[in-house]
């Protein structure tokens, strides 16, 4: 899992072609000014979902992980706490492969993703978006999926 600010976002780009090109893409494009919904980058390899949505209680969470894809979720406007907890050490619940997710159930940290930062979240990192910081509030983010390799 990896957490830092967009304008760092060169430091990650040696990590895989394709993290690059969904990075590239957060950078070089204007996000608020598209509307929820998907936008294919590199057709089903690499594609970004726009999402606008009010934040949960963390109670109210679900842990996911996916099969295939890498995720970089950046924060447009909003901050929003999101999960992490190693897949290893998690329970699965249910599997979509079909869909490429997994819900997990465990334990796991929760740290604050603000406005202008991003996340990346590989098949082994349990993640669990969605959460208010302190009270729920109207956020968009953009989710890159990234095919792994």
């Amino acid at each position: 899992m990896i957490l830092d600010k967009l304008t760092n976002a060169e430091l990650y780009v040696r990590l895989h072609p394709r993290l690059k090109k969904g990075l590239q893409f957060l950078l070089e494009n204007d996000l608020n000014a598209l509307t929820p919904g998907k936008y294919e980058i590199e057709g089903n390899d690499i594609f970004v979902t726009i999402q606008e949505y009010e934040t949960i209680p963390p109670e109210k969470g679900r842990w996911e992980s996916h099969y295939k894809y890498t995720d970089i979720q950046y924060m447009i406007r909003g901050e929003e706490q999101m999960g992490f907890a190693n897949v290893e050490s998690l329970e699965i619940v249910e599997q979509y492969k079909d869909r490429d997710l997994l819900f997990l159930e465990g334990n796991g940290d929760l740290f604050k993703v603000g406005q202008g930062y991003f996340t990346i979240f590989t098949p082994e990192d349990g993640h669990m978006p969605t959460l208010y910081v302190n009270e729920p509030q109207y956020i968009k983010k953009a989710v890159v999926k990234v095919r792994c390799d």
